[in-house]
């Protein structure tokens, strides 16, 4: 019974292996499965995937009866993106609004979800490696995975953005006709929980279904968590770092922006990965313990099956 729980638990207990021997081993696991290298490579392919999430996004706020809807949209990412990122993406997006053209969801939906897939399967390679193991599994499935988890999160997203935008605006009705004045200041406040519960949500599914390792379902893990975190702690650090004392339009010119959006992206994808390290670690360092308890256990019941047979001899 206590092997089962073991063997089932990569989990928050760390009484077998420790803070700082989780630390040592997690920062060897950087260096060794090479994540930073894996991380521009995510870097490479979630700035392909941006353009098409974005003309996906005008396409569907097109449809939609919301204000300033622009402006929204980019209120929320300018939350923890750099002014110079923001700037680039903020061109690119408005222009995108102001553009009509039928089928335009149809193909940004397909655009996006193939530029998506391709972000999915690098960080299912990144993962893999940051567990050590190879990818076995055949081609078509690793990208129907991808392509099946796409949708998958988009959903997350839009569930929750949709709350995000439009709770406001349902409250102050529902609040109008029921003369219930506190429920749009309690819906203000727990919009932003939602969205990062979404985000949560969303780790928990790439950390299970995108590497080549069985494991239980988790909504949080410690490598989940410390994604979330590490990721907003590590934007708001970037972007006051640049809005402060970066000169990237300085020193590269006209691309400043787009350096800047790369380097928050591969920050991004380093945090994604190292919060995979940290489950692995865990995850090894239980599956040690419970060969360390079976293993004798083995030993006994071997023994005493070769002393019985010795003596039918």
């Amino acid at each position: 019974m206590t092997l089962k729980a073991d063997r089932r638990s990569p989990t928050w207990t760390l009484t077998h292996i420790g803070a700082s021997r989780l630390a040592r081993r997690v920062a060897a696991g950087v260096s060794g499965n090479n994540l930073t290298g894996y991380s521009a490579q995510l870097a490479y392919y979630f700035f392909l995937s941006l353009f098409p999430l974005l003309m996906f996004l005008a396409a569907l706020l097109a449809y939609l009866p919301v204000r300033h809807r622009a402006r929204t949209v980019l209120g929320v990412l300018g939350k923890v993106l750099p002014n110079q990122a923001l700037t680039l993406v903020k061109g690119d997006f408005e222009g995108l609004m102001h553009q009509h053209h039928n089928g335009l969801l149809s193909l940004s939906v397909a655009f996006a979800l193939y530029s998506a897939s391709n972000a999915i399967t690098a960080i299912s390679a990144g993962l893999n490696q940051a567990y050590g193991v190879r990818e076995e599994r055949p081609y078509w499935r690793v990208l129907l995975m991808a392509l099946l988890l796409v949708p998958a999160l988009a959903l997350v997203f839009l569930v929750a953005f949709a709350i995000f935008f439009f709770g406001p605006i349902i409250a102050n009705a529902v609040a109008g006709h029921l003369g219930i004045h506190l429920l749009p200041v309690v819906l203000d406040i727990i919009r932003w929980p939602i969205l990062l519960l979404a985000v949560i949500l969303v780790a928990a599914l790439l950390y299970y279904f995108t590497p080549n390792v069985r494991q239980e379902w988790r909504w949080l893990t410690p490598g989940s968590v410390f994604a979330v975190f590490g990721w907003i702690a590590s934007s708001l650090l970037f972007a006051y770092y640049v809005n402060n004392f970066g000169s990237y339009n300085k020193t590269y010119g006209s691309i400043g922006a787009v350096i800047v959006l790369l380097t928050w992206m591969y920050l991004g994808g380093l945090v994604l990965l190292v919060g995979g390290q940290i489950n692995s670690v865990i995850k090894h360092a239980a599956e040690d313990i419970d060969e360390k308890i079976q293993t004798p256990a083995d030993e006994r019941r071997f023994t005493g099956h070769e002393r019985r047979r010795e003596a039918r001899h």
